[in-house]
């Protein structure tokens, strides 16, 4: 049988695109892991940065604040301090920020003569000892409806001037380094020597109690190394409001980040194992959470603060009873929503382990709510433990929180309109705590979120 074969000319059997061979192209930027693509997508949330830089700088400064100005005075001379602020709470005062009129220590005050308390106060020689003290004109002033007259001073000058007008009781002790300084420096402390027990040469006696007046501030910078400048004012108990804020925020941080942490310990333990196993244990799990959600935290703090005290431990332990729970329910969830997905169905298959499944596939996954809940959690306690610190149910004695600070300030404020500032700087710590970290949370939600991982916005 004949079979016809065709030949083809080989010559024609060539490599197309010989000259322009292709190839796949190398990679020229380098693998970017998980961790490093949510911190780019955060810092384009300038919102959030800022938010985020606020947040620390508070922290810090309830740090560091406390050694910033460490209100030796009051601490160490508790005396001398109350003296300071016999005549009202002294306003915030910043020297190289006087030109500001919430820094420059004035304030108001009200008089019932204008010849007997007021006229004294422009006389040359008090203004060239204790600097200028009205700023009102008191050819202008008006009387008010109850017969007093409301004037403009610098209240530290005032302050100096009233009890400087005033004779002091001193120590022989104290009056002898009195004495020492204005001969070693060459200064006038001294301004009257009303009473002084001397023996028959001439000395001081021992153990008696003298009547002076002096040069108030010049006193109290000579013998206990202070000069008067309350950057946030000074309250009625001759505190520092500067030292006590940032001493207050301490105590609301340490409480708040105590708290959160154990509960999130606490809830993303119990909310994981409730949604990834369900049925039964699931099962028990919410009923227990529901009976505890229904005992009144109200009731639950007051009955502990009752019963054991309101140490910082007491308020800590109340805390944690049931805050744990909104933090399971939302790992719980969360847990129930990425259980069933396909890369858990094929870490299953591959032997993965349970633990190794919610540890490495499921948690990852849900980190951008659970870190949203957890960022947000705090502020919340923080808000929660000075609200109740305001009303008075948490009070921690001779500690000072930021609630306890509103709570003294409100109270001082209904009587005196003029001591707002005592409300305003806790009240600001609080407001500027509370937004930076809603914004920064939400920064962070949108940064950890797998959905949005290589998306350019």
């Amino acid at each position: 049988m004949n079979q016809d074969h065709n030949t083809v000319d080989k010559s024609k059997l060539v490599l197309a695109n010989r000259d322009n061979l292709r190839f796949d192209e190398v990679f020229q930027t380098k693998p970017i892991g998980y961790f490093k693509d949510a911190w780019i997508r955060f810092k384009k949330n300038k919102a959030s940065v800022v938010a985020g830089s606020v947040l620390m700088f508070l922290i810090f400064m309830a740090i560091i604040g406390p050694f910033i100005k460490n209100d030796s005075l009051y601490k160490e001379h508790v005396t001398q301090a109350q003296k300071l602020v016999s005549y009202g709470e002294l306003p915030p005062k910043i020297n190289a920020l006087s030109w500001i009129s919430m820094f420059n220590g004035h304030r108001n005050i009200v008089r019932s003569s204008i010849e007997l308390d007021l006229r004294p106060l422009e006389d040359p020689e008090n203004v060239e000892m204790f600097g200028k003290i009205l700023y009102t004109d008191l050819d202008d002033v008006t009387r008010n409806p109850d017969g007093t007259y409301a004037v403009e001073v610098d209240f530290y000058n005032y302050v100096n001037y009233m009890i400087s007008s005033t004779l002091m009781s001193v120590s022989t002790e104290t009056l002898q380094k009195i004495y020492d300084i204005e001969e070693e420096k060459g200064i006038e402390i001294l301004l009257e020597e009303n009473r002084i027990w001397t023996d028959a040469d001439g000395n001081l006696v021992e153990g008696q109690t003298h009547r002076i007046r002096v040069n108030y501030f010049v006193f109290l910078d000579e013998l206990y190394d202070t000069v008067p400048e309350y950057w946030f004012g000074a309250d009625g108990r001759g505190r520092d409001w500067f030292n006590v804020l940032w001493s207050g925020a301490r105590i609301s941080l340490l409480v708040a980040l105590s708290v959160s942490s154990i509960n999130i310990m606490i809830g993303v333990t119990i909310g994981s194992i409730s949604g990834y196993f369900g049925g039964t244990v699931d099962l028990a799990i919410e009923r227990i959470s529901e009976i505890i959600a229904g005992i009144p935290f109200l009731a639950l703090i007051t009955l502990l603060i009752l019963r054991y005290g309101s140490s910082i431990g007491v308020v800590i332990i109340a805390f944690t009873l049931t805050g744990w729970l909104g933090i399971s329910s939302v790992t719980r969830r969360e847990f129930y929503r990425y259980k069933s997905r396909e890369y858990v169905l094929a870490a299953r298959t591959l032997g993965a382990t349970d633990f190794r499944i919610m540890s490495r596939h499921i948690l990852p996954n849900a980190v951008g709510t659970l870190i949203t809940s957890f960022v947000l959690y705090i502020p919340s306690v923080i808000f929660t433990e000075s609200t109740f610190a305001y009303l008075g149910i948490i009070n921690y004695g001779n500690v000072t929180s930021v609630g306890r600070m509103l709570a003294d300030a409100q109270a001082r404020l209904k009587v005196e309109t003029s001591l707002g500032f005592l409300v305003f700087y806790p009240a600001l710590f609080v407001s500027l705590l509370m937004l930076s970290f809603n914004l920064f949370g939400n920064g962070l939600r949108d940064a950890f979120n797998p959905s949005l991982r290589g998306v350019e916005e």
